[in-house]
């Protein structure tokens, strides 16, 4: 198979954190050119968070797309001043949950959207966290801290307590990484 060539590229839509689109491009396989879309957002970072007792700390708050609350990990975009993700998945557990860790290891990255959307997210898992301090919002932020026992986790998700499809995601690479 060859790559599509890019023929045009526009962006008429720039927002806060994200820039649409647009391109002209021309299938490999017939030669014909269409308008296509594509959605140019930083990557991101999501951090499952277990204690030494084994539950994980989690964040409920209330998500714009929906239009209603989602329990969630914690997590947020990666700063194009740190050096790596894994700066970033620090940054955003203290940040939003007031807790830290004493280990983090890597879960693996995805690309969430690949049909329209450019970015990766990288999983982590902070093993051992404590709490050090208040979590520190900025003003779009409005979080509520949950701790669950990873032992109810697959239930949570049975009943649709956990939705949003890339903390589904964290806990499969959290199973697959106990599994190695």
């Amino acid at each position: 198979m060859q790559g599509w060539k890019i023929i045009k590229r526009e962006y008429p839509c720039t927002f806060k954190v994200l820039r649409v689109q647009e391109k002209i491009v021309e299938n490999p396989r017939t030669g014909q050119r269409m308008e296509v879309q594509a959605i140019l957002t930083p990557n991101w970072v999501m951090v499952l968070p277990l204690t030494s007792d084994n539950e994980v700390v989690m964040v409920r708050q209330y998500r714009h797309g929906i239009e209603d609350f989602c329990l969630e990990l914690p997590g947020g975009l990666v700063d194009d001043d740190e050096a790596s993700p894994i700066l970033s998945a620090q940054r955003e557990l203290i940040e939003e949950t007031g807790y830290d860790a004493r280990k983090f290891h890597p879960l693996g990255w995805s690309y969430p959207q690949p049909a329209i959307l450019n970015n990766r997210g990288y999983f982590y898992l902070a093993q051992d966290v404590f709490w050090v301090k208040s979590p520190d919002l900025d003003e779009g932020e409005d979080i509520q801290i949950v701790t669950i026992p990873m032992k109810d986790i697959d239930q949570k998700i049975k009943e649709k307590e956990i939705v949003h499809g890339m903390v589904l995601l964290a806990f499969f690479l959290y199973k697959l990484f106990q599994n190695t």
